[in-house]
């Protein structure tokens, strides 16, 4: 009994994810694929709207030149 019970976890772990790198994801499966692609496209707008906030923010002040 206890070989059994072993084998299933040993395949549950064999399922599981061991890393959240997209090279680490099993894509074959559809809900990794959709639930990562999400993931990974709210992350990249959320970075390409700070990346855009902090290069707005760097030519408003070489545009001021610190006067006030």
């Amino acid at each position: 009994m206890l070989g059994s019970i072993g084998e299933i976890l040993c395949e549950g772990l064999k399922k599981s994810l061991a890393s959240p790198l997209p090279w680490d994801i099993p894509w074959y499966d559809k809900g990794h694929a959709i639930f990562f692609g999400i993931l990974y496209a709210v992350l990249g707008t959320i970075s390409l709207g700070l990346l855009i906030a902090i290069i707005k923010t760097i030519i408003s002040m070489r545009k001021d030149k610190g006067e006030h």
